[in-house]
């Protein structure tokens, strides 16, 4: 076959496979948009630390068995300063970024929810500048300034209106986006040196271990006969199609997609969450968490936009929930 015919073969082909990984990208994030409306269907049955365990339980069991049947773990071999790498790794990563993640998300609204979550990037950010790995400059302060401006509009709302929110479950996810970007600055050390699936499965199966003295006794005083079907359901979503499929599915499409790419799906997050709040949940769109949202949006994207062109490509991190 000349190169001509060859490349008119490979042209479809690519576009094919494109494609497909813009549509696995989407579902990726309607997973963890979707998330966030498994987790309050949830909290309606399980208190938030036991929903916190249970979540992390249920994705590190799976990861194991995925694991052990396609013997990744066989004759693997970690060194004590890696061990304790992947303990802090965890640590951040499931077990402080799920106690807070579950705990912000039951105190206030999906909308709220979404956003502060979308603020990954610039906390980061934020880190990185910290540990001298990163400069900053006029637009990375722009953004931040607008994205934070955007954040105090946003706790600033009034739960009075009916919209649920509260000023502490705004700040407990903050906090969780915290951890979780010390969690991807740390990731930045082994990532190269695990697959997905074994690095998933000691992370998450640290992290449950991590979690039980403090969510224990939640899940054992949990009164499982009254668990209605929404809750349960919610939890298996959570496990299901909040942690193992996203991830994993995440994973892949980072093979055939620029991060660039995938990482423009990220500001599509908080946009499905909200709307799913409202559709599902009946919760109210105020005028402050449309203004409050324009500017986290904005400065995040100002801040990513920066750092992609300093690198030649995007940096930016997608936000797993």
């Amino acid at each position: 076959m000349s190169s001509s015919s060859a490349a008119q073969v490979a042209g479809p082909c690519a576009r094919v496979n494109h494609a497909r990984m813009h549509l696995l990208m989407l579902l990726v994030v309607v997973c963890w948009a979707s998330n966030i409306i498994a987790g309050k269907q949830a909290l309606t049955g399980f208190s938030a630390l036991a929903l916190a365990q249970l979540r992390v339980l249920g994705s590190a069991v799976i990861f194991i068995i995925g694991a052990v049947a396609t013997g990744r773990l066989r004759g693997i071999r970690i060194s004590a300063r890696k061990w304790l790498l992947l303990a802090a790794i965890a640590a951040n990563g499931i077990a402080a970024n799920q106690l807070t993640f579950i705990g912000g998300m039951a105190r206030t609204t999906v909308a709220h929810t979404g956003l502060i979550v979308a603020l990954g990037p610039i906390m980061v950010l934020a880190i990185a500048v910290m540990m001298r790995l990163e400069v900053l400059t006029a637009w990375k302060i722009a953004g931040m300034v607008i994205a934070l401006a955007g954040v105090g509009i946003l706790t600033a709302d009034n739960p009075g209106q009916g919209n649920g929110s509260h000023f502490l479950g705004d700040f407990i996810l903050l906090i969780s986006t915290v951890v979780f970007a010390v969690y991807i600055v740390l990731l930045k050390e082994v990532a190269d040196e695990f697959d997905t699936l074994t690095l998933n499965t000691i992370i998450f199966a640290m992290g449950a271990g991590m979690m039980l003295p403090f969510c224990a006794r939640s899940v054992f005083l949990t009164h499982w006969s009254a668990l209605s079907l929404e809750a349960w359901w919610g939890l298996v979503f959570l496990i299901v199609f909040g942690s193992v499929i996203p991830y994993l599915l995440f994973a892949y499409v980072l093979t055939g997609l620029a991060a660039s790419r995938a990482a423009a799906f990220n500001y599509l997050q908080p946009v499905i969450a909200t709307g799913l709040g409202i559709w599902i949940l009946s919760e109210q769109l105020t005028s402050k968490v449309l203004a409050g949202g324009t500017l986290i949006l904005a400065g995040v994207y100002l801040t990513e936009r920066e750092r992609g062109d300093e690198n030649g490509r995007s940096t930016t991190v997608q936000r797993a929930v």
